[in-house]
């Protein structure tokens, strides 16, 4: 009898939430269908998935490696070289761990270690969440046996049109249920009363803490209202000396457990990226969205837009709003029941919850079926 080892997986996609986020979702399918795969992450100190280490549950090897700045800058010289030490080092993991599948999910982390992989003649996958494909995506996806999007117009940017398959964006598995009560004492906030949950990318959002610092002392004087915010850890300070504080508002750098803060949220204001869309969608959150103004292609004003069209959200430019727009906008929702009932509705009937299942289905039966 032949003995078989377990699956051997490896992640690679990470510097923001919105490429660890759809890997993390995905390793947590194949955990659930198989115990006993083995799966590691790879990542740099410099990424949110360094922060968040301990939550991985699962190996995190680093790399030494950064992203193309599109300034002049002299770190941009050292690329190639750091390009080169990481393909080294990952191929002397490879080499002793012989992984089942790489999968990248986006950014500068995904490309040395997919280039190595593929180069070894190991398998590869990668995933794409916005409608524009990354560099990364745009240049790994010619090598990789599968190649997952979020939407199908992503596939007239690839060369790899046999091999797409379009699932969606994979969301971390919530544990909302009865985790208000925990919430609320999480963060000093008082049941009964309706949270504004403001939140831009795992950095932060500037933009956004901007209009807040003008926002926030008005709305917290509305009789109802408390706000959830988390300003990105290089803004908390300048933020608490700009507001001072009220009851009812809450300052937090990150959110590790952001589903606590989706479990009490009546509205969110945030960014308009891929996963945080999904995120919302999934759990049915209404949400005004200030697309980032500077994303690749305008990516995300494309998503914001959508789901506006589909009355799930309000898109609000961000170089087109001041501060009273913004906040006439927050009281005409937030203390509306109705619209933020149908607002819920609309968000959850564009879910897509089944493309961590689905991807795992398809890698399980045309890579990982021997």
């Amino acid at each position: 009898m032949v003995e078989t080892r377990p699956k051997r997986i490896q992640f690679a996609g990470g510097g923001t939430a919105g490429h660890l986020f759809p890997a993390l979702a995905i390793a947590q399918e194949f955990s659930r269908r198989f115990p006993d795969c083995e799966i590691e992450f790879w990542g740099t100190k410099r990424g949110i998935e360094y922060r968040l280490k301990e939550q991985l549950g699962k190996a995190l090897n680093l790399i030494w490696i950064r992203g193309f700045r599109r300034d002049l800058s002299i770190q941009n010289l050292l690329i190639p070289l750091e390009f080169i030490m990481s393909m080294l080092r990952v191929m002397g993991h490879f080499i002793n761990r012989r992984p089942d599948l790489v999968f990248g999910t986006g950014g500068y982390v995904s490309a040395p270690v997919l280039a190595t992989a593929a180069a070894m003649g190991i398998p590869t996958a990668v995933h794409e969440q916005n409608s524009y494909p990354g560099a990364a995506t745009r240049l790994l996806s010619r090598w990789a046996r599968r190649v997952y999007l979020t939407y199908e117009a992503s596939a007239k940017y690839l060369k790899s049109e046999d091999r797409v398959e379009v699932f969606g964006n994979p969301v971390r598995r919530f544990e909302t249920g009865d985790k208000a009560e925990l919430a609320y004492e999480q963060f000093g906030l008082e049941p009964g009363r309706k949270t504004l949950f403001v939140f831009g990318g795992s950095q932060g959002g500037l933009g956004i803490n901007r209009l807040m610092t003008e926002v926030a002392p008005k709305l917290l004087k509305e009789e109802g209202i408390q706000i959830l915010w988390a300003t990105g850890p290089k803004h908390l300070q300048g933020i608490q000396d700009q507001v001072e504080d009220m009851p009812g508002l809450s300052l937090f750098p990150f959110i590790d457990n952001i589903y606590r803060a989706f479990a009490i949220c009546d509205l969110a204001v945030c960014r308009s990226g891929a996963t945080t869309l999904a995120e919302l969608t999934y759990l049915g959150i209404p949400a005004i969205l200030i697309p980032f103004p500077f994303a690749t292609a305008g990516h995300q004003e494309y998503n914001a837009r959508e789901l506006e069209s589909q009355g799930a959200a309000i898109c609000l430019l961000e170089n087109e709003i001041d501060a009273d727009t913004l906040d006439r906008t927050i009281r005409e929702n937030t203390l509306d029941d109705a619209k933020l009932s149908q607002m819920r509705q609309n968000m959850k009937r564009l879910a897509r919850p089944n493309a961590a299942h689905d991807i795992v289905s398809d890698l399980c039966d045309t890579i990982l079926s021997n």
